[in-house]
């Protein structure tokens, strides 16, 4: 018999993030058992070594990176902190056209918020670099007055279901962002 033991340190979110340890246990990989040990804490301040939360180990450093250039990095991390906290979303990076099976995902563009087990893919793309928040959700003007929402902009290129922008600029921004990053996470 052979055994192999790795041993990885993260919150559950970091872990459940990770699509390396995520391959590495699969089920035809064997019998897997995790233990969470307790880590240190994360910090709102997107400093050089905060965590940014959701965000995998293998792309803290990318992340992190982006949000040395951000208009409002301290906004993307709020959010971030609030839309990983809901049931089963997960922060992903993205599969580079033409990468082959077991490459890295790539998180120097941006990231991908997906409710785990939905079909219908992420609720949300957001860009660290810029505190932009892409919502999968079509609506139209008529739509956001009614809910009274001021700081979204309605896009009118790219996929016709990722139609709704927010740049986090300030709280109120960060606050309808999350209000339909929400919609948009029930909707998925």
């Amino acid at each position: 018999m052979k055994l192999t033991v790795f041993q990885f340190e993260g919150t559950a979110e970091e872990l459940d993030a990770s699509q390396t340890l995520r391959e590495l246990t699969q089920p035809n990989h064997g019998m897997t058992t995790v233990v969470q040990r307790p880590g240190p804490t994360s910090s709102a301040s997107p400093s050089s070594t905060s965590r940014v939360p959701g965000v995998a180990e293998e792309g803290q450093e990318a992340v992190r990176a982006l949000l040395r250039r951000s208009p409002a990095p301290e906004l993307f991390v709020r959010f971030m902190a609030e839309a990983t906290q809901w049931e089963n979303v997960g922060v992903h990076g993205i599969k580079l056209k033409g990468a082959r099976l077991g490459d890295p995902l790539d998180y120097s563009r941006y990231l991908r918020l997906r409710k785990q087990g939905s079909q219908l893919g992420g609720f949300a793309y957001v860009y660290a670099q810029y505190s932009t928040i892409n919502l999968r959700l079509s609506y139209g003007q008529e739509q956001l007055d009614e809910l009274g929402i001021a700081r979204a902009r309605i896009l009118t290129t790219g996929h016709r279901e990722y139609r709704i922008s927010v740049d986090l600029t300030d709280e109120l921004s960060l606050s309808e962002a999350l209000r339909l990053a929400e919609l948009a996470y029930n909707a998925t």
